[in-house]
């Protein structure tokens, strides 16, 4: 007896779930709708595989309701795991072209971009750095954007810290890799004297 009860508390809260759950998803979808969403945009999908097979089934079943009920684009972002992810559900691989960003080059956009970084940063001093120092920025990152970002915070915070407030070459010359997978490519910059 005690187990027939069990089952039906355990049934009738499914139950009691998709009946709260439902008029949420109604408003939600209708909110949506309201403020005339017309993109989704999702960052670093490639964690969606650290979900169950079933998880991730429901998460892209999510996505591709709300895609076709807004009549919403569907930008995904992360890295090369991220196609993996998405090669979950059929119909959404037929509907994303996969693009791939190339890593930063030694050219005027790093430059650019380097200095705009900086310029974000709240810092009380410009930054003028020498050439030499923007291509060991472009050395020690790989060219990868997530590290620049992270080697310019990191940056930053050192010369708050430290009261100089602003970025010199100095600072770069002696700056670690915090992330480990970095280690070899530090070395490697060591010993051929960039």
């Amino acid at each position: 007896m005690r187990k027939w009860r069990f089952f039906v508390r355990s049934s009738l809260a499914c139950v009691w779930k998709q009946f709260l759950f439902r008029p949420l998803e109604v408003r939600v979808i209708a909110l949506l709708r309201d403020l005339g969403l017309r993109m989704i945009m999702i960052d670093e999908v490639h964690n969606l595989l650290a979900g169950t097979h079933r998880e991730q089934r429901r998460f892209l079943n999510v996505l591709r309701y709300l895609s076709n009920e807004l009549e919403a684009s569907l930008v995904c972002l992360g890295v090369s795991e991220a196609v993996d992810a998405i090669r979950g559900d059929v119909q959404l691989v037929r509907r994303l072209d996969e693009h791939h960003l190339p890593n930063w080059r030694d050219d005027a956009e790093f430059s650019d971009m380097i200095q705009t970084l900086i310029a974000a940063m709240p810092l009380q001093k410009k930054s003028n750095l020498r050439i030499k120092s923007l291509k060991q920025m472009l050395a020690l990152t790989g060219g990868v954007t997530s590290r620049i970002f992270a080697l310019v915070k990191d940056l930053s915070i050192d010369a708050i810290r430290s009261g100089e407030e602003c970025i010199t070459d100095d600072v770069i010359t002696k700056w670690t890799p915090v992330w480990s997978r970095h280690a070899p490519v530090q070395r490697r910059l060591e010993k051929s004297g960039a």
